[in-house]
């Protein structure tokens, strides 16, 4: 049977990370675990609480034993301070997953985070599903029981499994044409009648690929899921080693690579490269034997994807229902959104000086004219974006046009 087919529980695999934070250093992150639906909690139910941080790292953990008490279950746990992270909890029944939370953000800083009443919804055959890249488009394939599920373009489509000469394949239930056959780390996928390029597993945080760079002297650390490979003074230094593991500080993460007398030190907050000027999500430090190189890590794409952006600012004229402006990068290389008349797609290409927006295409449906000239404004700024900046208070900026200004700024609600 394939490996991503087995149930894994919450957390199940903790990294080799390591944390270390005096209590000066730590701050307090508390709340309540709960679900919505009238079932009582039998005595041996248990909780598991974990927060993550960047590469995998786990932040803290507690787990909380039932002993008869009932939802809301009520949590704390310290991590450290300064760094962001993301909250998942799980409830498990006869050592089961019955509800689960995945992925609920928290800002770094040095106050006590309350996240409140968090909610878990019921395990489903997606709640521990894999993810797969087909070309630019991901996929997750998840299994629960006789349940199997593939989520693919904004749909669930329930799938069977069907008889195969080797590998597992599966097609869907009510679309024949869509059909999805794993072997190991691969698959395929034929998405309603559509071949999709070779889908590749995507990679635990830990394993999943990082760069680190800076200029004068050029030097760059880049770390693959097996190896860490060195490059300092424009080449003249080189090293390649096994990818080390991470540690966790207040406000930091540490490769630590005594072999060759060297340190990566990433560190949160928008980090700008001193010769372009993209903005990237980190600042690094390398330490190599006596020698310190500074400059920026992490990719610039991981500042635009994610949740939707909502455009707050476009040239200087008062937005019209300003809440129905949208902007997502859902992938790389994608873009969708709206204008808030149309439904917005296209695609976008970030490179290492800047960023441009292709075509868009967009639904055709008729508007108040005010709301057509205002899509018609958005369009035309789309087209003349050049690069974009992150602002101190989080904004997304779209800069370009014969001034270089901003012509769209944008929010995550």
């Amino acid at each position: 049977m394939p490996r991503f087919f087995l149930l894994a529980g919450l957390m199940a695999v903790v990294c080799a990370s390591t944390v270390q934070a005096q209590n000066d250093e730590a701050r307090l992150v508390s709340g309540a675990v709960g679900y919505l639906q009238r079932i009582a909690l039998p005595p041996d139910a248990r909780a598991v609480v974990v927060a993550e941080g960047r590469f995998g790292a786990m932040l803290g953990e507690v787990t909380l034993d039932a002993d008869g008490k009932q939802v809301p279950l009520p949590f704390e746990m310290t991590v450290p301070a300064n760094l962001s992270g993301r909250l998942s909890a799980v409830i498990r029944v006869n050592n089961q997953p019955r509800w689960l939370l995945r992925d609920l953000p928290f800002a770094d800083g040095t106050e006590p985070v309350d996240l409140g009443e968090l909610i878990l919804e019921p395990v489903t055959a997606l709640a521990f599903a894999v993810d797969f890249i087909c070309g630019d488009t991901t996929v997750s394939f998840g299994i629960l029981g006789e349940e199997t599920v593939l989520r693919a373009e904004g749909r669930d489509i329930p799938m069977k499994q069907v008889i195969s000469a080797s590998g597992a394949r599966f097609e869907g239930i009510k679309e024949p044409e869509t059909e999805f056959w794993n072997k190991g780390d691969m698959a395929m996928l034929r998405l309603e009648g559509r071949d999709l390029p070779e889908c590749q597993e995507v990679p635990p945080p830990q394993q999943q690929s990082y760069r680190a760079g800076g200029n004068e002297p050029g030097w760059s650390v880049v770390l693959t899921a097996e190896n860490a490979e060195i490059t300092a003074d424009y080449g003249e230094i080189t090293h390649s080693l096994p990818r080390p593991d991470v540690q966790v500080l207040p406000g930091a993460y540490v490769f630590d690579m005594p072999e060759i007398a060297a340190q990566l030190t990433i560190r949160e907050g928008i980090c700008r490269d001193d010769a372009t000027g993209m903005p990237h999500p980190d600042a690094a430090q390398l330490t190599l034997g006596e020698r310190e190189f500074s400059g920026c890590g992490g990719a610039p794409e991981d500042l635009l994807t994610g949740p939707s952006w909502q455009v707050t600012v476009l040239g200087e004229t008062p937005l019209i229902e300003p809440e129905r402006l949208t902007l997502n990068f859902i992938t790389p290389g994608r873009v969708a959104g709206s204008s808030g008349c149309n439904r917005l797609v296209g695609g976008y290409t970030l490179t290492g000086e800047g960023l441009q927006f292709g075509a868009m295409g967009s639904t055709m449906m008729a508007c108040p004219e005010p709301l057509m000239e205002q899509e018609r404004r958005m369009l035309d700024a789309l087209e003349q974006v050049t690069r974009f900046d992150i602002a101190e208070d989080g904004a997304l900026r779209l800069i370009g046009g014969a001034t270089d200004g901003v012509l769209i700024e944008a929010r995550r609600p």
